[in-house]
């Protein structure tokens, strides 16, 4: 039997060059060495970003936390009618946590605090400040909304409170809440003197598809006692 031996060939630079895994291999080694330094400095960034967040997050978890033992204690110092302590403890957590939660629901109480202290004005400018600061977060932007209206209503400001219920009827969830405050703030407008656009705004409850009768007979109610004034 013959014994063929083959001789194993160097290769040649251009058969280096040639071949995929090589050529990947010197491509990867250039782009090292001539950006290496920036790779490094971006994944070292990335990772500084990434632990900066964690701690952001954490920290804000923390604050959350804090803020809400100490919005328990102001809440029940509302509901006691102890509104120098609740007042002191809110403005504490809207000082120290800001940007929280907690802090938006401190500012609807506060606004609470002065209401149930006859000091709409007051009231209302707390109420103002959870709206600027609750963002989408649905229900406390309802709880300020109303909270606004039913201060501005009772400090006299009866044209600014129909448009603050007109705001809470465009945004309800229901022909029923719907329907209510559009009741409100035809209540308002005549207040206010605004007395066909009260009544144009009692005939929009009565026409409301699914509102039900807890909401559409007094308003038929309002607009006979209204209409039957203006005839008379």
């Amino acid at each position: 039997m013959t014994t063929h031996l083959v001789r194993h060939q160097k290769l040649t630079k251009r058969q280096i060059k040639e071949d995929p895994l090589v050529t990947a291999a010197f491509r990867a080694r250039e782009f090292w060495d001539a950006h290496g330094q920036k790779v490094l400095i971006g994944v070292g960034a990335l990772a500084l970003i990434v632990v900066l967040g964690y701690l952001i997050l954490r920290a804000r978890d923390q604050a959350e936390q804090r803020a809400s033992g100490d919005l328990f204690r102001a809440e029940l110092s509302v509901r006691q009618g102890d509104y120098p302590t609740a007042v002191q403890l809110l403005n504490q957590i809207i000082d120290s946590a800001p940007g929280t939660r907690a802090s938006g629901n401190a500012m609807i109480l506060l606004g609470d605090s002065y209401a149930a202290q006859r000091k709409p004005r007051d009231a209302a400018t707390w109420y103002q400040k959870a709206l600027d600061r609750v963002g989408k977060d649905a229900v406390l932007r309802l709880s300020a909304r109303r909270g606004l209206a039913s201060s501005l209503e009772d400090g006299g400001q009866f044209a600014a409170a129909a448009a603050a219920y007109e705001q809470i009827a465009r945004e309800a969830a229901s022909d029923n809440e719907k329907g209510r405050a559009m009741l409100a703030q035809a209540r308002c407008l005549l207040a206010a003197g605004q007395r066909a656009k009260a009544l144009e705004v009692i005939r929009a409850v009565i026409a409301l598809p699914s509102a039900d009768l807890t909401v559409t007979d007094p308003a038929r109610e309002r607009l006979g006692e209204l209409e039957a004034t203006q005839a008379g």
